[in-house]
């Protein structure tokens, strides 16, 4: 995972795995040689003088972009955090309606930055399952699970009508094509042939 979500004593904590994967600085020879340029600059040549300040200028805003990639996912997860704790407290029914979008207006970003930072991320949850950072970004997995249930506990394989009607029965309002579209992703194949 990219990021672990795991149960504080007080509540959730939120740790971003690449921050102790990767510990980058500039190299102190360089470091050193740039100081020197400050104090005295004898013994190089313009060229010389020129090639360390771009190196260690170059190395430095590298090393800020990747601290504030790490702080920007910190940010959302957080945000994430804090919209989806049913979800992570209760499990996947308890999934709420959430947008990259949303995220972006609470923290004052660009949508487009949400969805850069999250692509291709995955995260820990308190329960050890890692997930794709998509997953809180999409609702009908709730109703997939409680699909998949029924299903499961079926005596008589059900129609999608029949699901869509148990579906109605909790609260959950659906088209039937919706209903056939969530079966087939979740590989269940038709009543007529289960």
């Amino acid at each position: 995972p990219d990021v672990t979500i795991s149960r504080g004593v007080d509540d959730f904590e939120i740790e971003v795995i690449e921050s102790r994967r990767f510990s980058l600085r500039v190299n102190p020879m360089y470091t050193r040689l740039a100081a020197d340029l400050h104090h005295r600059g004898d013994g190089m040549n313009s060229d010389e003088k020129k090639h360390v300040q771009q190196y260690v200028g170059r190395a430095k805003l590298f090393i800020a972009n990747i601290n504030q990639r790490r702080q920007t996912m910190l940010r959302i997860t957080t945000c994430i955090v804090e919209r989806q704790r049913a979800y992570l407290e209760h499990g996947v029914r308890s999934l709420q309606p959430l947008s990259r979008a949303g995220i972006a207006e609470q923290l004052g970003l660009h949508e487009s930055t949400v969805s850069r930072a999250t692509a291709g991320k995955f995260a820990m949850l308190p329960n050890s399952e890692v997930i794709p950072y998509s997953h809180f970004f999409t609702p009908s997995l709730s109703v997939k699970d409680i699909m998949k249930e029924l299903i499961e506990k079926e005596g008589k394989p059900l129609t999608d009508n029949d699901i869509l009607e148990r579906l109605k029965a909790e609260g959950i309002h659906i088209a039937r094509r919706t209903v056939a579209k969530y079966r087939m992703q979740l590989d269940i194949l038709p009543s007529a042939l289960r």
